[in-house]
């Protein structure tokens, strides 16, 4: 049985979704993976950005690890 559900979700995420030829199906997976019991975390899961941003967080604004984590940015909105 299914049943119709209304839920706000970021802009950019409804984009995204919009292109999935099933949207229906692909957040049923979505939300089935993330209510599962085994609760394994995957990094294969989140989107470089969010790698990346949580790596800058960990450091000091000057320091070497931030700077690189910035061109690395710069590098990847670049291609």
């Amino acid at each position: 049985m299914k049943i119709a559900r209304t839920f706000t979700i970021d802009y950019s995420l409804a984009v995204d979704l919009q292109k999935k030829p099933n949207q229906s199906e692909t957040v049923s997976r979505a939300l089935r993976k993330y209510l599962s019991e085994d609760d394994e975390y995957d990094l294969r899961d989140i989107s470089i950005w969010e790698l990346i941003g949580t790596l800058q967080s960990r450091f000091e604004r000057d320091s070497p690890q931030s700077k690189l984590l910035v061109a690395l940015i710069a590098m990847c909105k670049q291609s």
